[in-house]
């Protein structure tokens, strides 16, 4: 078997003419199985490239969906178990996106500490969406000891600010109970609180 033509499609992608079977493939996989023209090769050579374009296919995709969702390793594995992929393929993977420092859990966690904190959110408030995004409770709350304290209060001073004259039609006495009532529902405790009053 001999390659007898390489195209570049328009979707980045190459095809290659192998005894008058047309087989699409990426520059990677191209690149390592040697398939240039005039190259000869063997059915199971062509099987292995088609096996490895496949993964490499669900890694792009995989990477896109990481970045696209702000995604951890729990969930680009559901994503992957939803595709049906095989578990030695996930794990290759997972760990090439971890060798390629696309997915770090414990970057992800701070950077959405950061965010969450600066829109108003509470501790509490942070480590419920941090659980539903699918990351480690311990990872969670070892982040958190790290967490930014200036920003944490900037973003209660904000939020205070922002909504505190909502309740202006409210008495002194019953403007603070609603305010606190507020600010405990956004995941602050009442001692991260009590000096706004």
């Amino acid at each position: 078997m001999i390659v007898e033509k390489v195209l570049k499609t328009k979707k980045g992608l190459y095809q290659i003419t192998i005894d008058n079977k047309n087989y699409l493939f990426s520059e990677d996989t191209i690149v390592q199985f040697h398939l240039i023209e005039g190259h000869r090769t063997t059915q199971k050579e062509i099987d292995l490239a088609i096996k490895s374009e496949d993964v490499s296919s669900l890694f792009h995709k995989a990477v896109a969906y990481a970045l696209k969702y702000g995604a951890g390793e729990k969930r680009v594995r559901d994503y992957l178990k939803r595709k049906e992929v095989p578990y030695p393929t996930m794990d290759s993977i997972i760990n090439r996106m971890k060798e390629d420092k696309i997915l770090n859990d414990l970057e992800l966690i701070d950077s959405l500490i950061e965010s969450y904190a600066k829109k108003g959110n509470g501790r509490n408030l942070i480590k419920e969406k941090l659980y539903q995004k699918g990351f480690k409770k311990e990872d969670i709350e070892d982040r958190l000891s790290y967490m930014d304290m200036n920003t944490y209060k900037n973003g209660l001073i904000k939020l205070f600010s922002k909504v505190e004259h909502r309740y202006d039609k409210y008495d002194l006495p019953i403007r603070k109970e609603k305010l606190k009532a507020y600010l405990l529902s956004r995941g602050y405790t009442y001692s991260e609180i009590v000096f706004l009053f």
